[in-house]
């Protein structure tokens, strides 16, 4: 899953929903010296990566595309998924996009000075390019994508690949692909739940 999903099933932990971005730019020894609301966001953005990286719905929807997208379909499932999320939000919450992002803005903006450079990097631009709804709309997946691929070619120059090519093959499976997502997500959020009535 991508951030927004991350920001929805933290919500509404403020730390939580830190170290849900955080968790992607935060290593193991910066992990540590995060506030313990914040480590535990981590902990909960991971065991959200396994989970989806484990359920056979995502398997699924990876094969739709993975004769095309090869290694790389993993990562364009789950932007798609959070296209679907976005464009489909009122499915999973009674408050407007646009106000969830706003808040989690706030949320984000009002701790990032406990997270690492990077992280606080990254929210800058996430908020001063409203990344959390660009994600419902056709020209924000494609803006996701090509900024993702950018992250790939620098940190792995071996591997680098445009991302976007995707597009066409999305949208001949969005049906499917839609599917997919909302026979996933309610486990996904029931997982997340558990979590965090286990972890107190």
């Amino acid at each position: 899953m991508n951030f927004l999903a991350h920001l929805h099933l933290a919500d509404p932990d403020p730390g939580l929903m830190l170290g849900g971005v955080a968790a992607d730019f935060a290593r193991n020894p910066e992990v540590a010296a995060l506030p313990p609301d914040v480590q535990a966001g981590v902990r909960l953005h991971r065991l959200i990566d396994g989970f989806t990286d484990r359920h056979p719905v995502v398997h699924r929807s990876i094969t739709r595309i993975s004769d095309a997208m090869g290694w790389f379909s993993g990562i364009v499932i789950d932007i798609y998924y959070d296209h679907v999320l976005g464009r489909d939000w009122g499915r999973y919450s009674p408050e407007p996009l646009a106000a969830f992002a706003a808040r989690a803005h706030r949320a984000l903006e009002a701790g990032a000075d406990a997270a690492p450079a990077d992280a606080r990097h990254f929210i800058r631009r996430l908020i001063d390019n409203r990344y959390l709804t660009g994600y419902a709309t056709p020209a924000g997946l494609a803006d996701t994508l090509g900024r993702v691929s950018l992250t790939i070619a620098a940190r792995i120059p071996k591997r680098a690949v445009w991302l976007p090519d995707a597009l066409p093959l999305l949208a001949a499976a969005d049906a499917d692909l839609a599917a997919d997502f909302h026979a996933f997500y309610p486990d996904l959020v029931a997982f997340a739940a558990e979590q965090r009535r286990a972890a107190g």
